[in-house]
């Protein structure tokens, strides 16, 4: 339960700084998602992670701390198992996730695709000696490589930018090997969703367009479409109290920067428009989170194994990896691992 009147505050206060209508249509497509994230960079940058990272931290202790933001990777690490020789990133942005993986996995070939250039060009630079990590511009809706060309794949935080929902997700079962995983770490509107109140739904949706998130799925009808694809769930982990330290520091962020309504207006005169629209979300989000509007999880997809004795079995029997839930540490299964490296 939240305090209506607290959000109807904030409300109020982000339409005294911003015409919200301006916001409608914001993420609809591939041009303005790269808008968001190319205006975006810096804040990222200097606000949220100097070590690289567009993701939430994920802190299950209830303390923020900036290694939480090596969560997401680490989790999607604690699935790889000895057959696991090629991994692909979806929307891999600075490249924060595949640097540390691939130094953490050196004989893993790590693959990440953006669709922002410039971030590609960022994270290939970041790359620096690391042989076994590369990275290409591209959609993750058309994906430019053969059939059954990795082990596994991931993408955080990004997948609900998708413009052709079904179409992503058939991609991401086309370049998996029979047996592979689908690993999605995102936000989705809840089940419960259309039963809120107008002004709950009202915040959820300024904090989706103010992240150039403009077709928002719903949890349940998103893992429905994960079935209808071929995929076969293999784990869902809930990860929305993980991140709520994280979302306290945003929120925090917000309320100083809405706390000085002249200087707010002045500065979104002047900042690029994307990136201080960002406040909308640091100031809302903790609110739509807490009255049960979206909710953060990590779901395990798995492309299924033809039928034993048919044609393409020969992927069929390799090992596949045990679901287990992630509790903040490391988590990894059958592989050893050095220190974590230093970005």
């Amino acid at each position: 339960m939240i305090d209506e009147k607290e959000l109807g505050q904030r409300l109020a206060m982000i339409e005294r700084i911003f015409d919200t209508e301006k916001l409608t249509g914001r993420g609809q497509d591939a041009g303005d998602i790269a808008q968001y994230y190319r205006q975006s960079f810096w804040g990222y940058r200097l606000l949220h992670s100097e070590q690289g990272s567009i993701h939430m931290a994920l802190n299950p202790d209830g303390v923020f701390d900036r290694q939480g933001y090596y969560g997401q990777p680490k989790a999607v690490a604690s699935w790889f198992t000895a057959s696991t020789k090629a991994v692909l990133e979806l929307a891999s942005g600075n490249g924060f996730n595949t640097r540390y993986l691939a130094a953490t996995y050196p004989a893993i070939a790590f693959t990440g695709i953006d669709l922002v250039p410039s971030e590609v060009s960022f994270a290939t630079k970041r790359a620096g000696k690391l042989h076994n990590l590369s990275y290409l511009q591209g959609n993750f809706q058309k994906l430019p490589f053969e059939d059954a060309s990795f082990d596994l794949a991931y993408v955080v935080e990004s997948l609900c930018h998708a413009t052709d929902m079904h179409q992503a997700l058939a991609e991401a079962q086309r370049v998996l090997r029979p047996g592979g995983l689908f690993i999605v770490v995102d936000a989705w509107q809840a089940t419960v969703y259309n039963q809120l109140s107008p002004l709950v739904q009202r915040a959820a949706t300024l904090t989706q367009r103010a992240m150039a998130v403009g077709r928002p799925w719903k949890l349940d009808a998103w893992l429905q479409a994960t079935d209808e694809a071929g995929f076969v769930q293999e784990s869902d982990e809930d990860l929305t109290m993980a991140i709520l330290p994280n979302l306290k520091r945003f929120e925090r962020m917000a309320a100083r920067y809405f706390a000085h309504p002249v200087l707010a207006r002045m500065a979104a005169g002047v900042i690029p428009i994307r990136l201080i629209q960002n406040a909308i979300a640091g100031y809302l989000m903790p609110l739509t989170v807490a009255a049960g509007a979206h909710t953060y999880r990590m779901i395990v997809l798995k492309r299924p194994c033809p039928p034993e004795g048919s044609y393409h079995d020969e992927s069929a029997a390799r090992k596949t990896p045990t679901p287990g839930v992630w509790s903040g540490g490391d988590g990894d299964r059958n592989l050893d691992r050095p220190p974590l490296p230093q970005d």
